[in-house]
């Protein structure tokens, strides 16, 4: 099957010939994320996570191949792989020839706006459950004041709001306390 055959199937539906098929490439992933510090969990986890990606882009209407189909998957793998050793503090260079380089961009994924998230992930698990379920309803849930008011039994919309703002005010010092 070739790589224009491969692409259409997957734009039509068609993806469990074309994912066979570009899974017999996961034995050469494998092996250069194995010997670069990864385990076979972390490569199966990667390979998967870029036949998603893969698929993800070849299902855009603005999608054009420029290199072989295998070349862009590997692409995608060694820039997943960077990723997570960079996660990792880890600063291994990787030498995989023959390989596409992308950004973030290419990939449609932002990997600072990830980050950011669980920074603040991680500040809202130092705080209280009433002021995380009160910045949950307000900001998540979208719910109003009045609506946070009655289902977390405060006597009146007043002290709901005085209560959001505390919580903001611990949420803030501890951004500044770590430097969010």
């Amino acid at each position: 099957m070739t790589d224009l055959e491969i692409i259409n199937n997957i734009k039509k539906g068609n993806r469990e010939k074309p994912m066979r098929l570009l899974y017999k490439e996961f034995a050469k992933i494998k092996v250069l994320i194995l010997k670069s510090g990864g385990t076979n969990e972390i490569a199966q986890e990667i390979f998967n996570d870029s036949l998603i990606l893969l698929i993800e882009k070849i299902e855009q209407p603005s999608f054009k191949l420029t290199s072989k189909l295998t070349t862009y998957l590997y692409g995608i793998n060694r820039f997943l792989w960077k990723n997570q050793l960079r996660k990792e503090n880890k600063k291994q260079e990787l030498e995989w020839s023959d390989t596409l380089i992308l950004n973030e961009e290419d990939l449609g994924y932002d990997f600072d706006k990830e980050e950011q998230l669980n920074k603040l992930e991680a500040l809202l698990e130092k705080i209280t459950e009433k002021c995380k379920t009160i910045i949950k309803l307000f900001y998540f849930e979208k719910q109003s004041m009045k609506q946070i008011a009655e289902r977390l039994n405060f006597s009146s919309v007043n002290s709901a709001k005085t209560q959001k703002y505390k919580c903001l005010e611990r949420v803030s010092k501890l951004a500044k306390s770590t430097n969010f």
